[in-house]
């Protein structure tokens, strides 16, 4: 028989599982108590209890916009994608300006690379006073919509001056070598990463992130110094090994950049651009066998990898 949510007592003060479930018993499609159970296996990670709940509230009733975000949040959660788009479009139909739903639609929209992903952005643009996550600007740069993720960059800093990631993705912005980014700035760069280290100095990204834009500008010298304040902080990070061994062998120091290779290898014996890298490098140098061992390591990793074939091969 179905119940109106209208005319259940209030549930705030059940705020466990039993004393929730004790109450199902007696009233077994109370949407609200489903709907609510389904909540706490969700923080428990208790995926499908919390689906078996809000697929029973579902079909009792299917336009409560709360019950329409978890179902979609749910079914996302198990792969299931198919039917949280078609939860989270059924919410915004009978909500156009509920930004919960909104927002996931177009992050799972964005990310399986739908054409309308920009002007769904700019949807929730509109809706929300110039404000939308880091996530979908990171979108509008993989659509080279360079300005425009700058500004929406700049609206989140409006209202969170010290909200990291937005820093972070503002810095990386300006950075970009990419030939199609106009807003291409070092100077702006350069200041929002200090900004950052500022605010932030026992961040290893921050440092990490800084020197790859200087190591990408071919300003090696200064990424070394970068990675290393990296390094300090976190001395397993395999990345800035293989950085920097890449930048001292721009700076033709060979045996600096095979030890920073190797430094690499042994956080992770299974890094093969670095056993390509030092592999190079012991050719160059002229110990021929130490590179044909290195090019073995790389087919051990991966057979058909075809620099390895070819230099073995010569």
């Amino acid at each position: 028989m179905f119940v109106s949510c209208s005319n259940h007592s209030p549930i705030n003060s059940y705020s466990s599982i039993d004393s929730i479930s004790v109450l199902l018993q007696k009233d077994s499609l109370n949407i609200e108590l489903l709907n609510q159970r389904a909540q706490l296996y969700i923080e428990q990670d208790e995926i499908n209890l919390a689906k078996k709940d809000i697929d029973n509230a579902y079909s009792v009733f299917k336009n409560d916009t709360d019950l329409l975000l978890k179902r979609g949040y749910i079914y996302y959660s198990l792969n299931q994608t198919r039917i949280s788009k078609e939860s989270w479009e059924r919410c915004i139909n009978i909500d156009p300006n509920n930004l919960d739903c909104r927002e996931k639609l177009t992050n799972l929209l964005c990310a399986v690379k739908y054409p309308n992903c920009k002007s769904m952005i700019d949807t929730l643009d509109l809706l929300n006073n110039g404000i939308v996550s880091t996530r979908l600007i990171v979108y509008l740069k993989e659509l080279r919509e360079y300005e425009r993720a700058i500004n929406l960059l700049k609206n989140r800093l409006s209202q969170f001056p010290k909200e990291k990631g937005s820093l972070s993705l503002l810095s990386i912005m300006y950075s970009d070598t990419s030939s199609m980014n106009t807003m291409f700035n070092t100077s702006l760069a350069d200041n929002y990463f200090k900004e950052i280290i500022e605010l932030y100095p026992n961040d290893y990204q921050v440092y990490y992130n800084f020197g790859k834009s200087k190591q990408d500008l071919s300003e090696y010298e200064d990424a070394v110094n970068l990675y290393n304040m990296a390094i300090d902080i976190d001395p397993n990070a395999k990345e800035s090994y293989y950085n920097l061994g890449f930048c001292y062998m721009q700076l033709e120091e060979y045996r600096v950049a095979i030890n920073y290779f190797t430094s690499a290898l042994k956080l992770d014996s299974s890094f093969l651009l670095a056993y390509h890298a030092r592999a190079y490098l012991y050719d160059l140098i002229g110990e021929k066998e130490k590179a044909r061992a290195d090019w073995k390591n790389c087919l051990m990793l991966n057979p058909s990898y075809i620099p390895a074939i070819k230099a073995l091969s010569s």
